[in-house]
């Protein structure tokens, strides 16, 4: 099968797609490439030749060039695919992808399953938080989705480790995920806006900011966890969350905003 790549300037991408969307049945896949570049990737049996392309795309500076791929999608998947280490210490991978080089944790979750594979910038942040936080006792995944957090703070150390989530497929892909990575956690099904969760030495909560509240509020009559990552929320929530957290005895540290989402680190008053 027929690759071609096309590098233009990011300021003229709507310009150059209305150029070349015509003659490109499959359609293209973009993806940014610095400085200020984006690549446009076009494939399959259709595709027009470079000269048609270049002719299409005019005046405007641009990089063209064409290479083979094989017609197996999973062979393209894996000539594809190129780890990206979380905190220069971490790689979570689909069970398809060839483990990591030594001296790397290694983590395999299954991909389509549930939310949490360590794409989306909350769960990346709290990944490469969580490596940096010593071990201290027992920690508590609340709103585990597929438990990379739960599994990650086993292999840091971490024990006895908890794993919660309002749905059930959560908590089964959950233990599965545990299973796969030779862990053991202890995961469950908790409605955190109406059930009090016991509090750990550590804990990490990635969940919307109304549970968040629900969760601060369980802790005040009792004890305090040690030290915890919350995200889930956006910035117009952050203060009424650290409000919550701080009226149970969690003081916030720093506070990271990533696309829109916030990741705030806790620590005990």
């Amino acid at each position: 099968m027929r690759e071609v790549v096309l590098r233009v300037p990011a300021h003229a991408l709507d310009d150059v797609l209305d150029r070349i969307l015509p003659l490109v049945p499959d359609g293209v896949r973009e993806s940014a490439v610095p400085p200020s570049e984006v690549e446009l990737r076009m494939r399959g049996p259709q595709l027009p030749s470079l000269a048609s392309i270049a002719r299409a795309v005019g005046t405007l500076p641009f990089r063209i060039s064409e290479h083979a791929v094989s017609d197996d999608w999973q062979e393209r998947r894996l000539a594809e695919y190129e780890a990206d280490p979380i905190g220069g210490r971490l790689v979570v991978r689909p069970p398809w992808a060839p483990p990591p080089g030594s001296g790397l944790i290694d983590i395999v979750l299954e991909e389509g399953g549930a939310f949490g594979v360590g794409t989306h910038p909350t769960t990346r942040t709290c990944l490469e938080l969580l490596l940096d936080l010593p071990p201290a006792g027992s920690f508590t995944d609340l709103g585990c989705g597929s438990g990379v957090l739960a599994i990650l703070a086993s292999r840091l150390g971490w024990w006895p480790v908890t794993a919660l989530d309002v749905q059930a497929a959560s908590v089964a892909a959950a233990q599965a995920n545990a299973v796969r990575n030779a862990v053991e956690i202890q995961a469950g099904v908790c409605d955190l806006s109406r059930e009090s969760a016991l509090p750990a030495a550590g804990f990490a909560a990635n969940v919307p900011a109304a549970v968040h509240l629900a969760i601060a509020s369980s802790w005040r009559k009792g004890e305090t966890p040690g030290a915890g990552l919350v995200s889930g929320f956006g910035p117009h929530q952050a203060a009424a969350v650290a409000e919550a957290y701080a009226a149970s005895g969690l003081r916030e540290g720093r506070r990271h905003v990533l696309h829109g989402w916030v990741v705030a680190e806790l620590a005990r008053a």
